[in-house]
């Protein structure tokens, strides 16, 4: 950036900018300096660029909140333009999301690898599912690691499928996969194909300029939902651990949080270990992190997929003892209060609802909790059916309905079938756990066909054309074959 002043660079991620903040102090000072001339350019709004489909929402949500966060107080301004070009698919909840963040602008070019349909436009209006639109341009060089070379500049010209509409295009150059950034030899030979007769005008700019120039085009297309991505739809199951691991960690994030908002709420700040009340921002940072676009889909190398799985599964137990502390906490003052105000002889059990709407359903409460005889679990617990009030916290004598022994399910063993029921279906299933029938108690009339049995094991020859771990390809759906080596069925236990 010194030796050629037009030269400007854009770079994505908060987390790396804070990697380079705690590990290189004096480059970073360099690099916001740079960023104070208008050179060096923070883009993307997120802590990471994350994988465009399997995180939550407040996944979604948490990426601005602490990426806008991080830029906004390292260099003054939040970011305007949404940076993900290598991800495998753009959920349509993300324009939504990014206008509620200051975002107006979105940049990919990942569709230009669809393996069947060619995505129709480079410039365009994406629109979310709530109506919320945004500017978006995927760059006619199909690429984010060109060269600068004059054929290239070329493509991107001839490529735009918006001619007409919009006759400007991005062309991203640099090593942009894995790093590294542009050569010497980029930034000379973009210098020279800057003016030369025969080939497009090439410029030096800037997001913000390009997406600028790019608004006052006229007539440009409307994309409405998900950018769908036919390719890598194998990345929805590779690393099957690793996804569990990152879903648990969003669920068990929400509850701590809303366990640490009751406690401020009914000011029980006292009674609570400081330690769980510390902030969850490094929690999230960790768990955003993990939802790199090639470490939550699984296309990473094998020491990436061995450290995401430890550090989620750390996360994991973090968060549960956090929560236990919390809950017993609150359960214990709120015991206290019970008893002191004689509204209880004996010790309650207390349902934590973390979400928002009122629940009903059955849990486990230690044997003892209710004296009268109710359904047992193979470890000796009692079953309750309880109603929850939305994000609360209720007593099961205030809450819950008993269970008697009878109410569970019925289930008749034979040589050849297993029929269960209850108050509202009949089901039977055959020798190998296919069900064969299934009614409405009552009723006569058959939901499974006789040829089409239902819970069937089905196995499909997995033989993808490029990667082998990353992708599904359509005809595998001609493959299908019906297992029939699968040992007789049998229950392990006749609990819920």
């Amino acid at each position: 950036m010194e030796r050629y002043p037009e030269f400007t660079f854009t770079c994505s991620q908060a987390q790396l900018l804070q990697w380079v903040k705690e590990d290189y102090p004096v480059l970073y000072s360099k690099i916001k300096l740079h960023a104070a001339e208008g050179r060096f350019i923070p883009v993307g709004g997120t802590w990471v660029e994350m994988d465009g489909n399997l995180p939550s929402g407040e996944s979604f949500i948490r990426q601005f909140v602490l990426g806008q966060r991080f830029f906004e107080k390292e260099f003054g301004s939040k970011c305007k333009v949404f940076w993900l070009p290598d991800t495998f698919g753009y959920s349509a909840q993300l324009p939504q999301i990014m206008r509620l963040a200051g975002i107006e602008c979105f940049l990919s070019q990942k569709l230009s690898w669809n393996l069947v349909n060619t995505f129709p436009h480079n410039s365009f209006w994406w629109q979310g599912i709530d109506g919320s639109t945004v500017l978006a341009h995927f760059p006619s060089g199909d690429s984010y690691a060109m060269n600068g070379t004059v054929s290239e500049v070329i493509k991107c010209a001839e490529n735009n499928k918006d001619q007409g509409r919009a006759d400007i295009s991005m062309m991203l150059y640099g090593y942009g996969d894995g790093g590294g950034g542009p050569t010497e030899d980029m930034l000379e030979r973009i210098d020279r194909v800057k003016n030369i007769d025969g080939i497009p005008r090439v410029k030096s700019s800037t997001p913000d300029i390009f997406f600028a120039q790019l608004a006052q085009c006229h007539n440009l297309c409307k994309w409405v939902g998900e950018l769908y991505l036919e390719l890598h739809q194998g990345t929805y199951t590779t690393q099957a651990q690793l996804k569990t691991f990152n879903r648990q960690c969003e669920v068990l994030l929400q509850k701590c949080e809303f366990l640490q908002a009751f406690v401020y709420a009914n000011k029980l700040k006292s009674i609570v270990p400081v330690r769980v009340m510390q902030s969850t921002q490094k929690y999230w940072e960790t768990l955003l992190l993990n939802q790199f676009h090639d470490v939550l889909p699984g296309s990473s190398i094998e020491i990436v997929n061995v450290e995401a799985r430890q550090m989620l599964s750390q996360l994991k137990k973090t968060l549960i003892a956090d929560i236990s502390c919390l809950q017993h906490s609150i359960a214990e003052f709120m015991q206290a209060s019970r008893q002191g105000n004689r509204q209880a002889l004996t010790r309650d059990s207390y349902i934590f609802n973390s979400l928002c709407w009122e629940r009903q359903e059955v849990v486990a409460v230690p044997h003892g909790t209710v004296e009268m005889p109710l359904q047992l679990t193979a470890e000796g617990q009692q079953l309750l059916l309880v109603r929850a009030s939305p994000m609360g916290v209720t007593s099961t004598q205030s809450c819950s309905q008993l269970l008697a022994p009878d109410q569970h399910a019925r289930i008749k063993v034979t040589a050849g079938e297993v029929v269960m029921s209850n108050e509202h279906l009949v089901a039977c299933f055959d020798k190998v756990g296919r069900l064969m029938s299934l009614k409405l108690q009552g009723n006569a009339k058959e939901a499974i066909l006789p040829s089409h049995p239902g819970n069937q094991f089905v196995m499909f020859d997995d033989v993808p054309l490029y990667w082998d771990a990353w992708d599904v390809m359509d005809y595998h759906l001609q493959t299908r074959c019906h297992c029939k080596s699968v040992h007789v069925a049998a229950f392990c236990k006749p609990f819920p």
